[in-house]
C-alpha cells in the first residue's frame, strides 16, 4: 500500500479519522485532552489494584503518592476512579462504590474531611453534626456500599494547621483505616513527606510513590511521539527530535501538566495558522508563559 492509499501516517487511526474535520473539531479534540499511559503512572496502577484487592487485615497497607505541582498526580487518581466506576443495581436498589475519592479540606479539620466524605458518598446528614456522628454513619455507609478504597488529593493541606489539628487528622485517618479495613491512597505535594513524617506510625503505614520532574530523555521523547500521534494535524513534525524535544522541555519546565498544555497550544496554533505542523521556530516563539515566570509577569 502507498502513502497516496492511505495518507496521514505519522497519526493513529482515531486522529486520522478526524483530520477531514472542521478546524473547529479538531481543536474541540486538542483541548479535550488524552490519557497518557506512560510507564510510571501505570506502575502506580498497577500498584493501586494490588491494594484493592488486597485481604481485609489489622494493618492495611496504604500509599503516598509524591509529585511536584502539576505533575500528573490527579490525573492518575482519576484514571483509577474512571477504571473503577460506582456501580448502581436499580433492580435491587444497591450502589457499590469500591474507590471512593475526595479531595482533602483546605486546614486538617476532622469534621470538614468528614463531610468531603459522605458528600462523595452523596449521603444526607447534617453539616452540623458532631464528628463521631459524621464518622458512624461513614462506616456504616463504606460497609453497605462496599468501600475498598479511599482516595486523599491534596493530602498536604493537612501541615496548614496547628500541631493539634494535624495530630487529631492524622489520628482520624488511622481510625478510619483501621476500623473499616479500607486501604487509603493520599497524594500530594512535597509538604505530603512533612505531614505524615512527624507520626512514625502513618510514616510506616504509607508506601510513598514519586512521580519526579521530567528530563529530557527517551522517555519525553517518547511521550511527545505518542501526543503527535494523537493529535490531528496535516504534517508530521518529529517532536522527539532532539531539538524540538529539548526546546519543549525547556519550555515546560520539566513538568507534565505544563508540557501537555504548551503542546495543546502549539497544535491548535498550527491549526489556526494552517502551517499544520510544529516547528522549532513556533516552540520557541510561541506567545506561552511557562509556570515560573507567571507570578513575575502578573506584576507589571
Amino acid at each position: 500500500m502507498t502513502d497516496n492509499a492511505l495518507p496521514y501516517l505519522h497519526l493513529n487511526d482515531a486522529a486520522r479519522a478526524l483530520i477531514g474535520a472542521s478546524d473547529a473539531d479538531r481543536i474541540k479534540s486538542i483541548q479535550a485532552g488524552t490519557w497518557l499511559g506512560y510507564n510510571r503512572a501505570k506502575e502506580i496502577l498497577a500498584r493501586m489494584e494490588t491494594l484493592l484487592e488486597y485481604p481485609r487485615i489489622t494493618r492495611m497497607p496504604n500509599m503516598l503518592i509524591v509529585a511536584p505541582s502539576f505533575n500528573g498526580k490527579t490525573s492518575i487518581l482519576e484514571r483509577f476512579m474512571n477504571l473503577h466506576p460506582v456501580d448502581l443495581d436499580a433492580t435491587a436498589e444497591i450502589t457499590t462504590c469500591p474507590v471512593l475519592m475526595v479531595e482533602s479540606p483546605p486546614t486538617p479539620d476532622v469534621s470538614a474531611f468528614y463531610t468531603r466524605i459522605l458528600d462523595a458518598l452523596m449521603a444526607p446528614h447534617k453539616p452540623t453534626a458532631a464528628p463521631q456522628e459524621k464518622n458512624s454513619q461513614i462506616k456504616v455507609l463504606f460497609r453497605q456500599m462496599g468501600v475498598k478504597m479511599l482516595i486523599i488529593d491534596e493530602i498536604h493541606h493537612l501541615i496548614a494547621g496547628s500541631m493539634n489539628k494535624q495530630r487529631d487528622f492524622r489520628n482520624a485517618l488511622k481510625s478510619l483505616g483501621n476500623e473499616t479495613k479500607i486501604v487509603i491512597v493520599a497524594a500530594g505535594i512535597e509538604d505530603a513527606y512533612n505531614a505524615f513524617n512527624t507520626d512514625p506510625q502513618m510514616s510506616s503505614r504509607f508506601t510513598p510513590e514519586v512521580l519526579p520532574m521530567w528530563k529530557a530523555d527517551v522517555n519525553f521523547g517518547t511521550l511527545l511521539a505518542t501526543l503527535e500521534k494523537r493529535t490531528p494535524i496535516k504534517k508530521a513534525s518529529n517532536l522527539k527530535s532532539p531539538e524540538k524535544m529539548q526546546a519543549i522541555h525547556d519550555r515546560s519546565e520539566g513538568t507534565l501538566g505544563d508540557m501537555c498544555d504548551l503542546f495543546k497550544e502549539l497544535a491548535i496554533d498550527a491549526i489556526r495558522t494552517g502551517v499544520e505542523e510544529i516547528s522549532l521556530k513556533q516552540i520557541n516563539t510561541l506567545g506561552w508563559l511557562p509556570p515560573s515566570k507567571r507570578k513575575v509577569q502578573q506584576r507589571f
